[in-house]
């Protein structure tokens, strides 16, 4: 990645994060807990993949949630070339992550064994 997709990114990270958080109304996704963790952003701006963690969803409802996502694309890349002043915003395309949950589930092990081992973390 070149400096300036990884700028394009970060800017990207944040501006999505406040429409979701601001202006994004779908129902499959109240009371959910999302974190936009990494936005990676093709060489040439027409793309990007946004990294998607979600917390405290059931598994089974979690095709939902990022269906959700993916209707709301048009809105927001259309809010995001008025709000970024960019001559080409890339397209959204969202992807689950699932580092903050693999690392909450390896926390948990760590201390379930701490506790085992009769100390604690």
């Amino acid at each position: 990645m070149t400096r300036r997709t990884e700028k394009v990114g970060d800017t990207l990270q944040a501006a999505i994060a406040d429409l979701l958080e601001r202006r994004v109304k779908d129902a499959a996704l109240d009371g959910v807990m999302l974190s936009i963790t990494h936005v990676r952003v093709a060489p040439d701006l027409t793309t990007a993949r946004v990294h998607v963690s979600l917390l405290g969803v059931e598994e089974e409802r979690v095709p939902t949630v990022l269906a959700a996502l993916e209707r709301a694309e048009p809105f927001m890349h259309r809010e995001l070339l008025h709000q970024l002043r960019m001559r080409r915003v890339p397209r959204l395309r969202f992807i689950r992550d699932r580092s903050i949950e693999e690392g909450d589930r390896m926390t948990t092990l760590m201390r379930e064994i701490a506790r085992a081992e009769g100390r604690e973390l």
